[in-house]
């Protein structure tokens, strides 16, 4: 069976997504390294893979007959309510739908657990992440000031509502 999906629109690369693992860390480093100011260690890994709350995946492309880590996420599940912790696709496979299937399968993961809301934390520099965001359904809900240890930058709070839920806030 192949395990690589075919995509609807054109710029798409054909990705699977499977649960990270250690040995998946080196390359998850690498992107880390390239799209964050003050990334994520390797212990910050270690430890979100112990977490019983904590999930976390990795989308995978074939190139050149070999497969690779070309883009992440890791949140947490809790009484209904995702928190995206760390979302990222390498520069080279931005632009091919990657984070939006990342997200995507957050979404279904949530529901299939009746979960009701995804929310996450975003740069205001951050532009495509924001893009993607508004794309995907998510709504500005507040404002974390000085949230960002490295610059002092705020911290935009976004939300989804997946469905309605025995939790949820009306």
């Amino acid at each position: 069976m192949n395990k690589f999906k075919k995509n609807n629109k054109s710029s798409e690369l054909p990705i699977f997504i499977e649960t990270m693992k250690e040995e998946d860390l080196d390359e998850i480093l690498a992107i880390e390294k390239i799209c964050f100011p003050t990334p994520w260690t390797r212990d910050m890994f270690l430890q979100e893979l112990a977490l019983d709350i904590a999930f976390n995946f990795v989308a995978k492309a074939k190139k050149n007959d070999t497969i690779k880590v070309v883009g992440y996420v890791c949140f947490w599940f809790f009484a209904g309510e995702t928190h995206i912790l760390n979302l990222a696709v390498s520069p080279e496979y931005q632009g091919k739908g990657i984070a939006t299937k990342l997200l995507e399968y957050v979404h279904n993961l949530a529901i299939k657990k009746e979960g009701f809301l995804v929310f996450l934390e975003v740069r205001p520099s951050n532009k495509k992440a924001l893009s993607l965001y508004k794309k995907m359904g998510y709504k500005v809900e507040g404002i974390r000031k000085k949230y960002y240890n490295d610059t002092g930058e705020d911290a935009i709070i976004m939300e989804k509502r997946l469905q309605e839920g025995k939790n949820e806030k009306k």
